[in-house]
């Protein structure tokens, strides 16, 4: 982000005018009774038109445009009129009608510093830096001293690409007036478009050595800051950096720059607000855009990076760089790897710097995309064993569980007192023996058997 010079347009305080004197009432013969003359004080009109200029809305633009056509109407040659009626139309985009106007004034007032200076921004926004440069030359012809055309010359050959030429313009500008601070701001953005980073160093530093007022200078300290940093002085660049910041919260490139420092030491906690910051300011601007994404990824904010980088391509659609910056969120953060693939793509087909990393993130993204489904799938399977072997334990528990809720098996019946309960056998035992069975009584001898000797009889002896 480059930091130039910035014209600011402000409107010429009206000059003290007599009202212009009522036009003669018409003969009452004419007809019915003529209306009362009225009384336009054109001073009236022209300061009224001054604070509707100074609110900037396009409605109170238009009807300060009104009001300042309508007093030249009735004072052709009023200065303050003629300038202002420029500078309204020049903010309402009427770059034509601005441009005539301050022609009109530098024609009839060469001496009119801000007429030249009007007038050659015009040209600049509209495209014609070589015009501007051309009519600011011509400024310093009829006002050699005014500082403020000299500043506007080294800025427009600045942005023509000429920092030689603004080198030696700043040269001159300094022999008129050696402390005009913003004579020094260009002369060393001059010497940093040439990439000679010591010597805008030494003239920002110079600046701030020779002239008291130019330490509350927010725009010295933002340019050595970021000199500094470029020349690798880190320590010199935050301490003026945040200078800077503190002299001028609105200030866009103090803001972005000390960002830059921060985020170099991952230090996106105090990047963030920073760069909200520059963006409420420029909403606009794509380049705060893409880096606030960056930022918010830093600490987390995956969501809000997203936004930051589309709301940069739909400010900047010709700008590739948001899609890389996509591609490696959604890649890398988010794990959407078609949607990364899809951004690096049309980053490369845009033809972005680093296309060639870009393919290189293609072919990263591809493998861990092949990487992630066989884990995805790997966990799936997994998780279907596990749920198998929770299911299988669930019944296991379910079936004990039952078991154990199961009511005792009842009680056998007590035996009746006058039975004796069968005693178990032992297993193994041997069979009980039968009692001898009792010997039959021998029959009666019959008579006339003869009576059997007893054994052992006195007969053997």
């Amino acid at each position: 982000m480059r930091i130039a010079s910035v014209l600011t347009l402000c409107v010429l305080a009206a000059c003290s005018k007599k009202p212009v004197e009522p036009a003669a009432a018409p003969d009452p013969a004419a007809g019915s009774e003529a209306p009362a003359p009225v009384s336009i004080n054109v001073d009236k009109l022209v300061e009224d038109a001054l604070v509707k200029l100074e609110s900037g809305s396009r409605a109170e633009l238009d009807d300060a445009a009104a009001s300042l056509k309508q007093a030249l109407s009735l004072e052709p040659d009023r200065l303050d009129a003629q300038l202002n009626l420029g500078v309204a139309l020049h903010l309402l985009g009427d770059f034509a009608g601005a441009r005539a106007q301050y022609q009109n004034v530098v024609a009839s007032h060469p001496d009119e510093e801000r007429a030249w200076l009007y007038l050659g921004a015009v040209k600049e926004r509209q495209g014609d830096v070589g015009g501007a440069v051309g009519i600011y030359r011509q400024g310093l012809q009829q006002l050699p001293e005014a500082m403020p055309l000299h500043v506007a010359l080294i800025g427009a050959l600045r942005n023509q690409g000429r920092p030689t030429e603004a080198i030696a313009a700043a040269k001159e500008a300094l022999a008129v007036n050696s402390n005009t601070i913003d004579v020094y701001n260009n002369f060393g953005l001059a010497y940093m478009d040439q990439g000679n980073l010591s010597l805008a160093r030494f003239i920002f530093q110079k600046a701030l050595q020779s002239i008291p007022e130019a330490d509350g200078n927010a725009y010295i300290h933002c340019n050595l800051g970021w000199v500094a940093y470029l020349d690798g002085d880190v320590p010199l660049a935050s301490q003026e950096l945040q200078r800077a910041v503190e002299l001028d919260p609105q200030l866009v490139p103090a803001l972005v720059y000390l960002s830059r420092v921060y985020m170099d030491d991952k230090n996106y906690a105090d990047t963030v607000p920073l760069l909200e910051a520059a963006a409420d300011i420029t909403p606009d601007n794509a380049d705060v855009q893409i880096t606030l994404g960056v930022a918010y990824r830093g600490v987390g904010r995956l969501d809000e990076a997203e936004k930051a980088y589309r709301k940069a391509l739909a400010l900047d659609p010709a700008n590739p760089a948001p899609h890389f910056n996509l591609g490696v969120l959604l890649g890398d953060y988010q794990k959407d790897y078609d949607g990364a693939i899809a951004s690096f793509n049309t980053y490369v087909a845009a033809g972005g710097e680093k296309s060639e990393l870009a393919k290189e993130y293609i072919g990263d993204v591809e493998k861990e995309q092949k990487r992630a489904s066989r884990r995805t799938k790997a966990r799936a399977e997994k998780a279907k064993k596990d749920a198998e072997r929770a299911e299988k334990q669930r019944l296991l528990d379910e079936a004990e569980k039952k078991k154990k809720d199961a009511p005792p098996p009842p009680e056998p019946e007590a035996p009746a007192p006058d039975e004796a309960p069968a005693e178990p056998v032992p297993e193994g035992a041997p069979p009980e023996e039968a009692p001898p069975e009792e010997a039959p009584a021998a029959p009666a001898p019959e008579a006339g058997d003869p009576e059997p000797a007893p054994e052992g009889g006195a007969g053997d002896e």
